[in-house]
């Protein structure tokens, strides 16, 4: 016996394989213009790096230009590990969160509690992470008192020099939000008191083996590793010097691919719990609009329909980077540069307006 099926159930199928096949052409049109963005970054704008762009678990697009080093005029490619410069503060971050979550870490307690010679005793770890501690700015004082800038300044030789010289904070703690590199060396230091690790054993032992992420790690100046090196805008190489020996800040490499699998576990819950999570994401500074705020580790932003947006840029020597997530949709923009390039720093609102069309 034969059955007709009715008419709304034609309907319905019709309407599905008719938005299947309209979903599929939209899909197809972003690409494209997001193609066409990426030709003209690359070549109108000279940009050199890689590109990734998702949505939940799927990779939307990825292209790769330009030279690891344009001497030798060795081709790019999308497992090229970058100087991430200070979006390594998101790996920071999430490694005082991780040993919150161990109840080893209080963030409300003073960073004296951890590291007892700490000479700023009123500032505590919530400060240091949202930016509030006011303590002076290492790039300022550390050629004063580094005197042979042949060897690198480390973490440990950082905390002697607060300790013996005390420099000056910029303001009381918590007056005010001013963004601070000496704040996360700091709390990279907290990590490796707590925890037993060096701060690159806690990475790799705690995120990066455990997510699979084999281009990322925590780079130490001086080692013997083979890195990627930036460029000017000249495309002649950035020179470090021994402030690339301080990590927390900065110090961590990473690839576009890699990224995204930090991006997916981060903000499914795979790292921390997501009511972890909502501490690194919620707008820690009451003096700022909401939508230019700090979290732990993200900065805070909004789309202009107010959507927000979680972020990080990096520059550090002659690398250029950016990181962008979307909670909304879980779009992911990662941009990241061997080269001392603005072209592309605010092309993600490009982006999202490419994405959000039809």
């Amino acid at each position: 016996m034969s059955v007709t099926p009715c008419i709304s159930q034609l309907n319905s199928n019709s309407f599905s394989e008719n938005n299947r096949y309209f979903d599929s052409l939209n899909l197809v049109y972003k690409q494209k213009k997001l193609d066409t963005l990426f030709t003209y970054l690359a070549t109108k704008r000279a940009f050199n790096g890689a590109i990734l762009i998702a949505q939940s678990d799927t990779i939307f697009f990825q292209n790769v230009s330009g030279y690891t080093n344009f001497t030798t005029k060795e081709p790019l490619n999308l497992h090229a590990s970058f100087e991430i410069g200070s979006m390594s503060k998101m790996f920071t971050a999430v490694s005082v969160l991780l040993l919150y979550e161990q109840g080893k870490i209080d963030v409300s307690k003073k960073v004296s509690d951890y590291i007892p010679d700490f000479p700023y005793s009123e500032i505590t770890v919530h400060q240091l992470l949202c930016h509030r501690s006011g303590l002076p700015e290492y790039f300022s004082f550390a050629e004063k008192y580094h005197k042979n800038s042949s060897f690198p300044l480390t973490n440990d030789s950082l905390l002697l020099m607060l300790q013996k010289h005390k420099p000056k904070c910029s303001t009381e703690p918590d007056n005010e939000f001013e963004y601070n590199n000496t704040g996360y060396a700091v709390l990279a230091s907290i990590v490796e008191k707590v925890s037993g690790m060096t701060f690159k054993h806690f990475l790799d032992t705690n995120i990066f083996e455990p997510l699979g992420m084999k281009e990322t790690f925590l780079y130490q100046y001086g080692s013997q590793q083979e890195i990627m090196l930036g460029h000017k805008g000249n495309k002649k190489v950035y020179p470090r010097n021994f402030l690339s020996g301080v990590v927390g800040d900065k110090g961590v490499f990473s690839s576009v691919n890699d990224l995204y699998l930090w991006d997916k576990a981060l903000f499914s819950g795979k790292i921390i719990k997501k009511q972890t999570l909502a501490l690194a994401c919620a707008p820690h500074n009451s003096d700022k609009n909401p939508c230019n705020n700090y979290g732990y580790g993200l900065h805070i932003g909004c789309t202009g329909n107010n959507q927000p947006l979680l972020y990080h840029g990096g520059l550090w020597n002659g690398n250029h980077s950016l990181f962008v997530h979307r909670p909304s949709d879980g779009t992911l923009i990662i941009i990241l540069s061997n080269i001392y390039n603005k072209s592309f720093m605010w092309k993600s609102y490009n982006i999202l307006h490419i994405l959000d069309e039809l």
